[in-house]
């Protein structure tokens, strides 16, 4: 059964909602209301708005995209964070460059402090800004990494790419702990599939074909087993240090954790 998962090794590097697109488009409506009828009208729409626009119709575009454009789409957004990451630590850009092309202020801020935080991760020691993407929910996130539309700057990018994976590893953290040697192991591959059957279309093309089923198979194999088979709990703290890796992408998270529950699941 082969579930190994193969990736590019990128460097780390505002909840969005459908009232708060409404929002933006009722102010950009109520604006023109007040125009008498037969004179001409132009409706702008801010550079935010559509922002968030872009954010909304992310997974309606992946849903419509071939295997091989999703896995192209995907490759080119790993490869666009590492590119990213290498060039702000090694000094060679104009910061103007990297902010939005807009008078918006709130796409401004946004992406000033996502370029803010970013230099703030190159730097020896590592200066921890706060992220502006903290807290968004992840597909939210996943759609910013992985935008086909120009809509986000490199450093918006790389800075939702830091909140995605830092969720990830915490979600991760969590499952790894509940590895048990030798005992049910049922909950983390079941885990597994809840975390695999969120993702966006783009990232769920980064697995081998059969992934899921090959998961689903491992947590049958232990609903059966978990019967006779004894507890042997070890600690919380032994599995977190010995987890994850700085930097380490959410594919290489996930395969560790499989690893170790498909391991001690069998162990005698």
């Amino acid at each position: 059964m082969d579930i190994s998962i193969k990736t590019y090794q990128a460097g780390t590097t505002a909840k969005v909602s459908a009232q708060e697109i409404v929002r933006a488009e009722t102010s950009a409506d109520s604006s023109s209301d007040s125009l008498s009828p037969g004179t001409a009208q132009t409706v702008s729409i801010s550079n935010s708005a559509r922002a968030l626009y872009s954010l909304s119709s992310s997974s309606e575009r992946q849903v419509s995209m071939s295997e091989s454009d999703l896995k192209a789409l995907y490759a080119k957004g790993q490869k666009d964070i590492y590119n990213f990451g290498q060039r702000i630590a090694g000094g060679n850009y104009n910061k103007q460059d990297m902010l939005p092309k807009t008078d918006d202020p709130d796409r401004l801020a946004s992406g000033q402090k996502s370029l803010d935080y970013s230099i703030g991760r190159s730097q020896v020691p590592t200066e921890n800004l706060p992220d502006p993407f903290e807290g968004m929910a992840r597909n939210g996130l996943s759609a910013i990494v992985y935008d086909d539309t120009g809509t986000y700057t490199d450093a918006e990018r790389y800075a939702a790419y830091g909140e995605l994976s830092k969720q990830d590893e915490a979600y991760f953290s969590t499952l790894y702990a509940n590895i048990t040697n030798g005992g049910d192991n049922s909950e983390v591959f079941k885990g597994i599939m809840d975390y695999f059957d969120n993702l966006p279309a783009v990232e769920k093309s980064a697995y081998p074909d059969g992934f899921r089923n090959s998961i689903d198979s491992l947590y049958q194999e232990q609903i059966e087993q978990s019967g006779p088979l004894a507890l042997i709990n070890r600690s919380t703290e032994e599995y977190l240090e010995k987890s994850f890796s700085k930097g380490q992408s959410s594919e290489n998270m996930l395969q560790a954790v499989l690893e170790k529950a498909a391991d001690l699941s069998t162990a005698q």
